[in-house]
């Protein structure tokens, strides 16, 4: 499960770290216009071709064969209506209060790299579109190994012996100094390329939590596994939204002091 969910967001980094090079790519034969045409086309075929090709249940697919029908056969009591979520008992739940709250604070940083990240490689290091459009991937990029790396180790760890609930601890405790350590050094580095190399790292030492974030939810949710992870990715999607908000207000009342967006990250 761990490794899988490292590909699913190895996968996720490194569609948003290649898109600002294929972006300019694309503008520099077309207008951004029909470049936004052309991206919004790769989308809806790829919409119709999942459309045919998923099924909510598995064992509907004509491509599952006989093994894997016989492994599935674990996942049937989890197929119950989610009409009586105990919404009480999550709330009441010390370990779910804190996926979410960790899931916030994961997010408000990540959020930069997705938003404020061109800007500030324009205006507080000097890079036009196309040089910091290769820079600006280079933290997705670097998650995604992240992610990949969490997934395995996490994994071989525990076919070892090792606690499930110690492993990804301990890879989220690593992940959270690292990243923070990273994030803080970055702007204190005077050359550029050296500078993002840091944030690259930064965004790898998160994302080695990832993997354990979503894996939790599967274990404590249950049956409610897509109910708890819902929850939780909404707490993160709560730090999308005000992250970018907030940094644009600490740079107005600041005087674009970009220091300080890192320090609260």
């Amino acid at each position: 499960r761990s490794r899988a969910l490292g590909v699913m967001w190895l996968s996720a980094r490194w569609g948003g770290a290649f898109t600002p090079w294929l972006v300019v790519f694309v503008m520099s034969f077309v207008s951004w216009r029909y470049a936004f045409m052309l991206f919004g086309a790769v989308g809806v075929v790829w919409a119709i071709w999942f459309f045919m090709w998923f099924r909510d249940n598995p064992r509907d697919h004509r491509g599952v064969n006989a093994a894997e029908l016989e492994l599935l056969k674990e996942t049937q009591r989890n197929q119950g209506s989610h009409s009586d979520v105990p919404w009480g008992k999550m709330l009441r739940s010390r370990t779910v209060w804190l996926l979410w709250v960790q899931y916030f604070c994961f997010s408000y940083g990540w959020y930069f790299y997705i938003t404020w990240l061109p800007t500030y490689l324009k205006e507080a290091r000097g890079l036009q579109l196309e040089k910091g459009a290769l820079l600006a991937g280079l933290p997705l990029f670097m998650g995604g190994i992240g992610s990949m790396l969490s997934g395995w180790l996490a994994a071989w760890l525990i076919r070892r012996r090792f606690s499930v609930t110690r492993t990804r601890r301990g890879l989220a405790f690593i992940g959270y100094i690292g990243a923070a350590a990273m994030l803080l050094l970055s702007p204190y580095i005077a050359n550029r390329v050296p500078a993002m190399i840091a944030m690259g790292f930064a965004s790898f030492a998160l994302d080695l939590a990832l993997p354990g974030c979503w894996s939790t939810c599967m274990d404590v949710g249950g049956r409610y596994a897509g109910t708890l992870s819902g929850s939780m990715n909404m707490a993160g999607n709560i730090a999308g939204g005000v992250a970018p908000v907030a940094v644009g207000y600490i740079l107005q009342f600041t005087g674009n002091n970009w220091l300080i967006t890192f320090w609260i990250s």
